[in-house]
């Protein structure tokens, strides 16, 4: 078909277009440009905003560590009271240094004590008239009501070295409410401000330039002129100002575009444009009137049932015209061409689930197609595949479309081979579920149906090497009670983790389980997680020991589920009690393994494996960490010591420092950095496990038994061992003797 009238359109209306988008984009540039210098404007003030915020909140940060360091560490306080002994000055310096590492704008940091003029600083100790910061501690001890961050200044520790750098100071009375007894200084380096704003202060846009309360310059941008509208903001708690000053604009105003002869040649192509639509319209308007003379003759021909639309417009009426043509049409397409497959896979999940009322009428036509005249009895099946996340990750999403179109046949094929009617669709993108459909009533299906899956399944594993896992549901006798055996049949798969996959589950096999010892082998978690933290080999049996429990109680997915996830709590909580490396460490080689795996392991077997391949890599990790400690050797050998002698009841942390030659204030020290427990408490866990094993092992009594791991008296040993366990030494031998 010839196109004169869209070729005489389109170059009738071609060049209106090109003039008019010409001046509209001409238009637009000029709006834009005085938007975004608007913007610009509104962006600066907020960008120098967050400049400011973000020095403000560093900088309080550190003086808020400042107060609860003073307020909290009692070192302080002892330093502040004359205490002069040099292994505590060098703790105070340990200390300080602590203090600087924990911010990198931190350059130095030290304590000064008016008494007798000694300086502790994070590299010495010195007399402060060595010190050649002496005149700002002056300064601060005749101006105690300066509480504030002091300008920038020149700092050395001895007053013939060379300038250490710039800082800036903050100085508090130790204790806070002192005033010239003692004070801790902190210097923060005024180059790392400056690397700050260098790095977050520079822009394309705008300039940054930052003074002190006294007008110093602390950071200016070198770039292009700025224009003059200047953003200046002070701040309310360092005394700074901030400003901010937009760079030179390179294009004109709206008047300079109006007055340039470009602007003028668009006014006058508007005005072009305006006469040649008036021509071209009255021109291209013939075709229109064609068009409604027809649709008139139309009228005038069938006036009984006449084409009635608006009346506002020519073009409303033919777009009317057309419309309703087009709305028949489709009306009787639609009506064709309905989507049976589409309703028969809603009508399945109506009834698998229970949830909407049956429609009857769609169930009879259903039976009808499956040649059946009533339902005697049904039963549903859940086909899983296993390692689903494995077997998307490894196949195209065409294979496996394959795959499961495959698995549909296979058991269409082996339904009817076998004479059994089934319906079956896909639940959700991993389970297929299948109704089996009798129509005499009162006959028991699961022997059918743990045939046919168990055939289905050796088909795959054999064919495709891909494994499922089914689950079967009991038997009904009515449509509406088909969603109770698909819940049966959805539980058994539940307990895929416990019995294993690559199988066939049928809901007999557990409806009698029991769970009443579970609270038994919850008690292993928290000695698991406590012999781990403190490089207790014991802690592999006991691992070993809660998964075989597991395995023997049959708990679903979800049980399982809760109890790792506790147990995942527990392994946080103890190791959140070692020092930052242990926990960093932690942080780093558990929980994102687990949240990577948690998916794809689906057997308790899958489960202990990646605990134990994990838990191990950790833990020796944890121990080379020990081991490069220098006074690991002297910890290990105390532990050693202990395993010997736990049974000695007069055991104690004294008579272990006399043993060993070392302070017990020190000892027990070494003893939270290296375990992140107390002596006491590690001790009592040494003596309840050899207790567990002689409780599991031996016919010895109570009181022998705790005679053995040293404790005098039986009650003490039974509260001990509850309150570490979580059970009685009775209980306990019950249940794994």
């Amino acid at each position: 078909m010839r196109r004169n009238w869209f070729h005489r359109l389109l170059l009738s209306y071609v060049p209106v277009l090109i003039l008019i988008v010409c001046l509209f984009v001409f238009i637009g540039v000029v709006q834009l440009n005085d938007l975004s210098r608007k913007e610009a404007l509104k962006s600066s003030g907020v960008y120098v905003q967050n400049i400011q915020s973000s020095i403000d909140m560093s900088l309080n940060s550190i003086e808020m560590m400042m107060l609860e360091t003073i307020t909290r560490n009692m070192k302080l306080t002892t330093f502040a009271g004359m205490q002069s002994d040099s292994a505590f000055f060098i703790e105070l310096s340990q200390l300080l240094q602590n203090l600087t590492a924990t911010h990198p704008w931190i350059d130095s940091a030290y304590l000064y004590r008016a008494a007798d003029g000694t300086v502790i600083s994070d590299k010495t100790k010195l007399n402060v008239e060595q010190f050649a910061d002496k005149p700002f501690i002056d300064s601060h001890l005749n101006h105690p009501e300066q509480d504030s961050w002091s300008i920038p200044r020149s700092f050395r520790t001895l007053k013939d070295w060379n300038s250490e750098g710039m800082v800036i100071s903050m100085a508090k009375g130790v204790p806070l409410q002192s005033k010239g007894i003692a004070m801790l200084v902190i210097n923060v380096k005024v180059g790392a401000i400056q690397e700050f704003l260098s790095k977050y202060g520079t822009s394309e846009v705008n300039q940054i330039a930052v003074s002190d309360s006294e007008g110093h310059k602390i950071f200016e941008q070198v770039g292009k002129n700025p224009k003059v509208n200047d953003f200046t903001y002070i701040s309310n708690y360092t005394g700074w100002t901030f400003t901010s000053s937009l760079k030179k604009e390179e294009l004109g105003n709206v008047f300079n575009y109006m007055k340039s002869g470009w602007f003028i040649v668009g006014f006058l192509g508007l005005l072009l444009a305006i006469g040649w639509i008036v021509y071209i319209t009255r021109k291209n308007y013939k075709p229109i009137e064609t068009i409604m003379s027809r649709i008139e003759k139309y009228n005038q021909i069938h006036k009984e049932h006449p084409i009635q639309g608006p009346t506002v417009d020519e073009l409303s009426y033919i777009d009317y015209t057309l419309s309703s043509i087009i709305e028949v049409s489709q009306e009787y397409q639609n009506q064709s061409l309905v989507n049976q497959k589409y309703r028969r896979v809603q009508l399945f999940h109506e009834i698998v689930d229970g949830s909407h009322p049956l429609d009857q009428a769609e169930w009879h036509n259903e039976m009808a197609e499956l040649s059946m005249k009533q339902l005697g009895s049904a039963a549903v099946s859940i086909i899983e595949i296993d390692k689903y996340l494995e077997f998307i990750s490894g196949h195209s999403r065409e294979d496996q479309g394959l795959f499961k179109y495959i698995l549909r046949k296979v058991v269409e094929e082996t339904a009817e081979a076998g004479g059994v009617r089934i319906w079956q669709e896909w639940v959700t993108n991993h389970r297929l579920c299948l109704i089996f459909l009798e129509e005499q009533p009162e006959i028991r299906m699961e022997s059918t149906m743990l045939s046919l899956m168990d055939q289905i399944r050796q088909w795959m594993q054999d064919n495709l090497k891909l494994t499922v896992t089914a689950g079967l549901g009991c038997t009904v006798t009515e449509v509406n009670t088909i969603s109770q055996s698909y819940e049966s049949a959805a539980r058994a798969l539940d307990y895929k983790s416990a019995l294993g996959s690559n199988r066939v589950i049928g809901h007999w096999e557990i409806e009698l389980l029991s769970h009443d010892d579970l609270y038994v082998y919850l008690q292993y978690v928290r000695t698991i997680a406590q012999a781990f933290r403190v490089g207790n080999e014991g802690w592999q049996e006991q691992l070993r020991l809660l998964f075989e429990g597991l395995k023997r109680l049959l708990l679903p997915k979800e049980e399982i589920s809760g109890i790792l996830s506790y147990m995942n709590y527990y392994f946080y909580r103890e190791m959140m009690e070692l020092p930052p490396e242990y926990q960093e460490l932690w942080n780093r080689e558990f929980p994102t393994p687990w949240d990577e795996n948690i998916d794809a392991l689906e057997t308790l077997d899958e489960l202990e494996f990646f605990y134990s391949n994990t838990l191990s890599s950790c833990a020796k990790k944890m121990e080379a960490i020990r081991e490069s400690k220098g006074n690991h050797g002297v910890v290990q050998r105390v532990k050693d010591y202990l395993e010997e002698n736990f049974s000695n009841p007069n055991l104690s942390l004294s008579g272990l420092s006399d043993q060993f030659h070392m302070n017990p204030s020190s000892l027990s020290t070494l003893f939270k950095e290296d375990f992140g427990e107390k002596f006491v408490v590690y001790l009592c866990q040494i003596r309840m496990e050899h207790a567990k094993e002689l409780l599991r092992g031996t016919t010895l009594s109570i009181q022998d038994i705790s005679e053995r791991v040293g404790y005098l008296h039986q009650m003490s040993f039974i509260r001990a061992f509850k309150k570490m366990i979580g059970t009685t030494p009775g209980d306990y031998r019950k249940v794994h003797q």
